[in-house]
């Protein structure tokens, strides 16, 4: 796939920052499967994750709030489209839960707004770097019900 920038603006940024700081708070999973567990196989895909996690950051910036109106994706676009799959996979279960976590706070509310705009860009970047995701996509990545984060690792990674 040729080399491609992709462009995205502040809003959707919050939305991708959302889903990677979810995704990096597991990051004692790689330390778990290299040295306790020895499961190298786990630890090296974990591995390839995170890094495509810090290089994500390197284009949207490390910190929670960044003043720029628009943000560039350099990564190469089939290396994007691997982290984006990814990254909307993982906020599936974090967007879809039961009914009994319905109740949530003005903090957790705003979380969860974050996580499901991080869903909708990937999928919309998803659609735009590949059209054979389009097709495919509307029909396997449809919007989960929207009711509450979970976070695995708590409500802050």
């Amino acid at each position: 796939m040729p080399a491609t920038v992709t462009t995205i603006d502040r809003n959707q940024r919050a939305g991708l920052y959302e889903l990677v700081r979810n995704h990096l708070g597991s990051i004692e999973d790689f330390f778990v499967a290299l040295e306790r567990t020895k499961d190298f196989a786990k630890a090296e895909r974990l591995g390839l994750e995170f890094a495509e996690d810090f290089r994500l950051l390197q284009d949207i910036g490390w910190a929670e709030r960044d003043e720029r109106e628009t943000f560039e994706l350099t990564m190469p676009a089939h290396d994007l489209m691997e982290l984006l799959q990814r990254l909307h996979a993982e906020a599936v279960p974090v967007l879809v839960e039961s009914g009994a976590e319905a109740q949530s706070s003005r903090e957790d509310a705003a979380t969860d707004r974050r996580f499901q705009l991080g869903y909708e860009v990937c999928n919309k970047l998803l659609d735009d770097l590949d059209p054979r995701e389009a097709d495919r996509g509307r029909a396997d990545r449809h919007a989960p019900r929207r009711v509450r984060s979970s976070c695995p690792h708590g409500d802050r990674p």
